[in-house]
């Protein structure tokens, strides 16, 4: 079992410090990151930030062929790409789609913009689309979706809030 936490604070620092040997309990997975929610042969898989910690998972498990599984991973810029070996290892593994959206927030571009989303996804109202990020990331990439024409029955949302 791996688990990944963001250092935000004292407490979430000190995870660092742990050394193999303590009980944990783990249970789920709860909520809509799973696959069982799944009505379509293709998924959309789209992150920001540490939402990425659940996508990485469904990237690598997620059933399909070649080209059925996509992942968008938004961030402000390269440095804030964390798991990108692993994630570029995966998509080549699988055949699967990858593209890193990088740009500050309000910048001229929106790479989550209804267009751009249809530019890099062109038949993503045929997807499942699962989306994990902060909250105004989150709310602003779903509306774009339904804009896109993904019905919002097959937006399977995870928000992290801190």
């Amino acid at each position: 079992m791996r688990i990944t936490v963001k250092a935000l604070g004292d407490h979430t620092r000190r995870i660092q410090r742990l050394r193999p040997g303590p009980r944990v309990l783990a249970t789920g997975p709860f909520g809509a990151m799973t696959a069982h929610r799944r009505t379509q042969r293709k998924a959309l898989l789209l992150a920001g930030g540490v939402g990425i910690t659940p996508m990485r998972a469904l990237f690598e498990s997620l059933p399909g062929g070649p080209g059925d599984i996509t992942l968008l991973y938004r961030a402000s810029h390269a440095g804030q790409l964390v798991l990108r070996e692993e994630l570029e290892r995966i998509a080549a593994s699988r055949q699967a789609g990858l593209h890193y959206l990088l740009g500050p927030g309000d910048g001229p571009f929106d790479p989550l913009a209804p267009q751009a989303l249809r530019d890099l996804v062109p038949d993503i109202a045929e997807h499942d689309v699962y989306l994990c990020g902060p909250p105004g990331m989150a709310q602003a990439a779903t509306a774009a979706l339904i804009r896109s024409g993904v019905p919002e029955s097959r937006i399977h949302t995870e928000r992290f809030t801190f």
